[in-house]
């Protein structure tokens, strides 16, 4: 495996390649080595540009089959990335941060396609767009240094369009991860959609503190 123009891999960043390997499966380790190194490699990330990026063994075919229908697990992985971004960062206060995004699809026939409401408010597209509606959950931190850094941990593909949906997927989310925060302090940062009490209650059962921006029909106090 020869990168184009890539100078040496540095020690510390084999050892944290070797600590994810922990979470794959022991056939699939050369595959996953490959994705991740020529990933890191390209400006965006996508795996098109990964796979040129590097001198790969296989055929493209046999990493877009990997990635579809592999036999390892994406939250396993993401559990293992989430422990060792709390094992080489030395923190006390972790912000999960929950926000969606849409991707703009031309087709009915992609997973998740529904017409969703373009509640960006662009003004070069219309108020209700045909795309795939992702929730993501990175996590924010301070290093012992201070300087601050963001790291991806999860997304997922909401099914439908409804706002249910939504609640659930952040939920499930949050409860794949939850339990690797056991020794630090959590906040939970979300936008107003999600200022629901449902939401608000399971994260407080959870021992996290929820940072929100008040909707204007909620109501900020307890029934007496």
């Amino acid at each position: 495996m020869n990168a184009k123009g890539c100078s040496r891999i540095p020690s510390e960043l084999c050892h944290w390649i070797t600590f994810l390997n922990n979470a794959i499966p022991p056939r699939s380790i050369d595959t996953f080595i490959e994705l991740l190194i020529s990933a890191m490699l390209t400006p965006a990330g996508f795996v098109t540009a990964a796979y040129l990026m590097i001198e790969m063994r296989n055929r493209w075919t046999c990493y877009y089959k990997w990635l579809q229908r592999g036999k390892w697990s994406w939250l396993s992985l993401s559990r293992q990335f989430v422990r060792l971004a709390l094992k080489t960062l030395g923190i006390d206060l972790v912000h999960l941060i929950i926000d969606d995004t849409l991707t703009l699809r031309s087709s009915k026939k992609a997973p998740g396609s529904q017409i969703h409401h373009q509640h960006g408010n662009k003004p070069n597209l219309a108020k209700f767009v045909r795309g795939q509606c992702w929730v993501s959950l990175p996590m924010a931190a301070r290093r012992v240094d201070n300087s601050p850094v963001v790291l991806p941990v999860l997304s997922m593909l909401i099914p439908s369009a409804n706002n249910t949906a939504k609640l659930i997927v952040v939920n499930t989310l949050i409860r794949g991860v939850c339990s690797l925060f056991r020794d630090v302090k959590v906040r939970v940062l979300v936008d107003s959609w999600h200022m629901r009490r449902v939401f608000i209650e399971s994260m407080h059962k959870r021992g996290f503190d929820v940072v929100e921006q008040a909707r204007i029909d909620t109501r900020l106090y307890d029934e007496p």
